[in-house]
């Protein structure tokens, strides 16, 4: 098992390092391509630019349509209830009593999902 993860590492990074060299020699490429025309520096220009705008588009693109997540908003109309009542100023027994709710409802709905 350790022979496989660690051959699947070795050609993964093989993967990666063909990838970044075959890249970078695409630029070189199409910077060669374009000396004639535009000078040296402004062949390198053009081709970084080829090479590193569409990804960079992808980015804010990907970043910008992600859903919104909304606020947290609590659904539990006893909690609402007990706070309240301490907020008008009622005997000590209702603030233990909505501490102690709100312990119980935290134990209680500690392994449901949020939906």
């Amino acid at each position: 098992m350790f022979a496989r993860l660690t051959a699947k590492a070795i050609w993964t990074a093989i993967a990666i390092a063909m990838a970044f060299f075959g890249v970078g020699l695409l630029g070189m490429a199409l910077a060669s391509a374009l000396v004639a025309t535009l000078g040296i520096a402004g062949a390198h220009a053009v081709a970084g630019a080829i090479l590193l705008v569409p990804p960079l588009l992808w980015a804010v693109i990907t970043g910008l349509s992600r859903p919104r997540k909304p606020p947290p908003q609590a659904n539990n109309e006893l909690t609402r209830a007990l706070l309240a009542a301490v907020a008008k100023e009622t005997p000590w027994i209702a603030i233990i009593g909505a501490g102690l709710a709100g312990a119980a409802n935290m134990f209680l709905n500690r392994n449901r999902s949020a939906k």
